[in-house]
């Protein structure tokens, strides 16, 4: 995983400051392929060799400090985990390396809507209302940071393709005022028109339904042939790699999906609560 983050992160800093692989691989003495398997995640490089590269990028002075931190802390030859465990505040700069470069994401939550699918509001709303005494400056920076990772369901090198299953709850659950729950509500009937896009909800009035208690993300990463579970709490995240853990998880998902509306009933359902927000407004 590490080695997967550190690669997306010097693959980024390369492509802005517009350096081909061949150009990184004669810095560094080597064949191109070895620069594309360590931006693949699939070889791991020296400390010394990371350093080169930066330099070579121009990187600040704080993306050396990151990226020469993971790259000390790459694994040596050992057994490999069956899992990552992540504290803050490491977990969610390697999340946010995991999303950009994902190729497809499923996404189960329990009383929100999922950030990629948020609007400015109601993003504002959840973070003040998950640290209210907080400088507005870290919000609103927050805030945007959360905007800018919605950038991968438009990007031009090919958007995300997401399957997102919202329960019912989500969209009663108040965030900030009427206006705001009305835009979002608003927002999640636009965004799933998109065709790389699939929304559902699993409602309240469905019978033996599957109880899932807690959210869920599941990343398919196609250049990386990585598939990865995405399990977060309170004060940090986990990470499950191995082939039977991805695989019970996508099980689950499945279930998700069969006591979930179908599509279009999901629509229905969303525009029927929203007609609520819209006649109190």
């Amino acid at each position: 995983m590490l080695r997967i983050q550190l690669g997306i992160e010097l693959r980024r800093l390369r492509e802005q400051a517009d350096r081909s692989t061949f150009e990184a691989a004669d810095l560094l003495g080597c064949k191109q392929p070895k620069i594309s398997k360590i931006e693949s995640g699939s070889q791991g490089v020296k400390p010394d060799e990371v350093t080169q590269l930066l330099d070579f990028y121009g990187a600040t002075a704080k993306q050396r400090k990151y990226l020469l931190g993971l790259a000390e802390r790459l694994p040596k030859r050992s057994r490999p985990k069956m899992y990552h465990r992540d504290a803050v505040p490491d977990w969610f700069q390697r999340f946010l390396a995991l999303e950009s470069d994902a190729t497809e994401i499923k996404i189960y939550e329990t009383e929100l809507v999922t950030g990629l699918l948020q609007t400015e509001d109601y993003a504002r709303s959840t973070i003040k209302a998950w640290e209210p005494a907080a400088d507005p400056r870290l919000v609103e920076r927050q805030v945007q940071t959360r905007l800018r990772r919605q950038e991968v369901l438009t990007r031009r090198a090919g958007p995300l393709k997401l399957h997102a299953v919202l329960s019912e709850a989500a969209l009663h659950r108040m965030q900030g005022d009427t206006k705001t729950m009305l835009g979002q509500l608003e927002h999640l009937l636009a965004v799933s028109e998109r065709p790389n896009i699939t929304l559902q909800v699993l409602p309240f009035a469905v019978p033996n339904r599957i109880a899932v208690t807690s959210s869920v993300m599941l990343f398919q990463l196609r250049e990386q042939e990585l598939s990865a579970v995405y399990l977060e709490d309170f004060f940090g995240a986990t990470y499950l790699w191995e082939p039977a853990d991805y695989t019970r998880y996508s099980i689950v998902f499945e279930r998700l999906i069969l006591a979930a509306l179908p599509v279009e009933e999901s629509r229905g359902l969303i525009d029927r609560v929203t007609d609520k927000y819209r006649q109190a407004s």
